[in-house]
């Protein structure tokens, strides 16, 4: 066969691929629309779920006992594999449980399992330990006695204060059973030989390896302070409203349907080319996403927006490199080749880099940081496979078919251009360094004036601060949108959270916290507007925070691990611990120019909030790496140029590069906020504000830091 004939088929071959990955995608391999985007689960915020409601079986409960209870049923959810459902305090002796995802509440209630209350008791019925003084709990496989045969069971270890209690259990106890509890159910009832005094002990019965360590895991999170009672459970709509997932939906395509324009306007066939690639891409994402039973959220959104713009970024980076290829004299066969290989470690490092920081936010973050990096290492994975192979792939086949006039690459040579080396962003740093100062100053006086008026540096969400939850019988049937604009009305709050309560008229609101004024108010104002009495508001109570202290430290820790992880790779990779440095600079300029932004525009600081900063990190640190890629090739290119030059060419050379996937990233976001509703808007105007200012640090800013601490500025 000859090359034309072996470049058809390559082509057919990958038509029908786009195509069967597409069909897939969208309507499923079966009639129930598995692996399909409609098979999906969906979060909190865009689909709803269920809402299951405990009370504390206990009088007179402490706040560090709730704030304890609700940790351990967090962790439990966790567990399960409920990254993205939610616990939080509600009134003085509730427990509020947000699961996404399933339609059964008492199905869930089972799957969520016992309260964990476990205690050693001797034959009269006096505790002898908790579960507080057990020190770890694990599954083990073996003899459990002389004569038997292996078998799961579960060992535990006791701190010192369990150590003692135990010893002097057992050892006033020789003969008789000390009963093993959970729950008030008896799961063991092993009879003493002898003291044990070692603080450590088995739990044996009828095991399984899986009930071995799921009794293991229940034991490892701690005792429940007190017993729980389901009191209320229910199906609940969409936290972003009900239209947020078809505008949102909407918005992605219109969205991505601007990318695939722009590519083909300004790299003609290679643009195609990306396009072709990037339809595949697609496709496996969501199937992938499907396959896994990732429960997606907005954060997780953004994760697949950024590996969108990377795929986007990848085939911008060979273009480019592939035109300079072409300019320099070589044939389009030959650019191909050498424009790919070129472009390789940039695409590599940037890639590689963003992946080790999604995982270190995956094993270390929570709920939606762990969605969003989730999603964002498989695009990562995905969009490096499309754009390397199969955008490849598809050239070549072009070329193979005979197209092979540059004009249809869009590739015209411009000699003023070519000749034009110089851009001149180290002699003017000065300004640029002097804007971004002005920018972030503003933040910070921001922060000050609305710190000491007592608004607080930041508008925290109720994610963060915790607020006021109200339940409402509104008799009829109603809409969310006009709900929430009664609550903004009188309260001046933007986007209070509205929820359909399925099956029912009554609808649950969250706000943050309103004083008793504002509550009576808003009660007058619903009965005014909705023909409503006194009596159909169900409720009135105060609700914790579901970004606890912990896991906001947990995401700080994350995040500033993830950033030394991103500089020993960035050192390691280029040799240079100075450019390791440049670049976790022009992340701190990024990240506080958003807050900068979210602080003087009071921007809500909510679960999308940190999907926002790090969805710029991402941006940000793939942007930088590009020019110094560029900055070391140049380096060992064997021409002598000053630091100031060095760094001057490279941005030069990187420029467009920078700037079409500023644009296509703009582009796609900003349709999500065009189209969107209010509380996504709020989500896509920061990562907008991000990009730009991604862009801005990685031309004007990384190369000047980098001259500057060669510099020993």
């Amino acid at each position: 066969m000859n090359s034309k004939g072996k470049s058809l088929v390559v082509l057919a071959v990958l038509v029908i691929a786009a195509a069967l990955f597409s069909v897939a995608a969208f309507f499923g391999v079966n009639s129930n629309g598995l692996l399909s985007i409609r098979d999906i689960k969906l979060g909190l915020d865009l689909s709803g779920g269920v809402s299951i409601v405990y009370e504390a079986q206990k009088e007179d409960v402490t706040d560090d006992e709730m704030a304890t209870a609700v940790s351990l049923i967090q962790r439990r959810l966790d567990r399960k594999g409920w990254s993205e459902a939610e616990a939080a305090r509600q009134g003085t002796n509730r427990i509020r449980v947000e699961i996404p995802g399933v339609e059964d509440a008492e199905e869930a209630i089972n799957e969520l399992g016992k309260t964990a209350q476990l205690q050693f008791l001797t034959e009269d019925g006096t505790v002898v330990l908790t579960g507080a003084e057990v020190e770890d709990a694990r599954k083990e496989v073996g003899k459990v006695s002389k004569d038997s045969a292996s078998e799961p069971y579960v060992s535990l270890k006791f701190d010192a204060e369990g150590t003692a209690a135990f010893a002097e259990a057992t050892k006033n106890n020789i003969g008789k059973p000390i009963l093993i509890v959970m729950d008030e159910d008896v799961i063991s009832s092993p009879v003493v030989q002898n003291e044990i005094s070692t603080g450590e002990c088995m739990i044996t019965g009828s095991f399984t390896g899986e009930s071995a360590e799921d009794l293991a895991s229940l034991i490892r999170e701690g005792s429940m302070p007190f017993n729980l009672s389901v009191i209320e459970m229910s199906n609940i709509g969409a936290r972003l409203g009900a239209n947020a997932l078809e505008t949102s939906t909407v918005a992605a395509a219109i969205g991505i349907g601007l990318v695939f324009l722009f590519m083909l306007l300004a790299y003609r066939l290679l643009g195609f080319a990306a396009d072709w690639a990037l339809c595949i891409y697609l496709a496996l994402e969501i199937i992938i996403i499907s396959a896994l039973n990732i429960t997606l959220t907005l954060p997780g959104i953004a994760g697949v927006i950024l590996s969108v713009g990377m795929a986007v970024d990848a085939n911008v980076i060979i273009f480019e490199r592939l035109k300079e290829e072409v300019l320099s004299g070589k044939t389009l066969r030959v650019a191909v080749k050498s424009g790919f290989s070129r472009a390789l470690p940039a695409i590599l490092d940037g890639n590689i880099t963003t992946f080790i920081a999604a995982l270190v936010l995956y094993f270390m973050g929570t709920g939606t940081i762990r969605g969003f990096a989730y999603t964002l290492m498989i695009g990562i994975v995905v969009s490096m496979f499309t754009a390397i192979v199969v955008t490849r792939l598809i050239i070549k086949g072009f070329i193979g078919l005979g197209l092979t006039s540059n004009a249809l690459y869009g590739i015209k040579e411009n000699k003023k251009e070519a000749a034009e080396k110089k851009f001149n962003v180290v002699k003017h740093r000065a300004k640029y360094f002097a804007l971004s100062i002005v920018l972030i100053a503003c933040g910070i006086v921001s922060m000050a004036v609305n710190g000491v008026g007592g608004k607080g540096i930041f508008n925290y969400d109720i994610e963060f601060t915790g607020g006021t939850a109200i339940t409402v019988d509104m008799g009829k049937e109603f809409n969310n949108d006009d709900v929430a604009a009664v609550c903004e009305e009188v309260t001046g709050q933007s986007n209070p959270q509205i929820q359909k309560i399925l099956g029912t008229n009554e609808v649950s609101i969250k706000l943050q916290n309103i004083d008793s004024e504002t509550r009576t108010a808003l009660t007058e104002a619903f009965i005014n507007e909705f023909g409503i009495t006194k009596d159909n508001i169900l409720s009135i109570e105060d609700i914790s925070a579901t970004v606890s202290g912990e896991m906001q430290q947990k995401a700080l820790i994350a995040v500033l691990i993830s950033c030394a992880a991103m500089l020993i790779y960035i050192t390691f990779r280029f040799s240079d611990f100075k450019m390791g440095v440049s670049s976790i600079l022009a992340l701190c300029h990024d990240v506080l120019i958003m807050l900068a932004f979210y602080a003087v525009f009071r921007i809500p600081v909510n679960n999308s909030f940190i999907a926002a900063v790090l969805t710029v990190l991402g941006y940000s640190i793939n942007a930088t790496i590009v020019i110094f890629d560029r900055v070391r090739e140049n380096k060992n290119m064997g021409e002598r140029l000053s630091n100031e030059d060095l760094v001057d060419i490279s941005v030069k050379q990187t420029l467009r590069r920078s700037v079409y996937t500023s644009l296509t990233t703009f582009l796609a976001i900003g349709a999500v906020y065009v189209c969107g509703v209010n509380s996504v808007k709020e989500f896509a105007l920061p990562i907008m504000v991000g990009v730009i200012s991604g862009m801005y640090s990685s031309i004007f800013l990384s190369g000047s830091m980098l001259y500057m601490i060669k510099k020993d500025k």
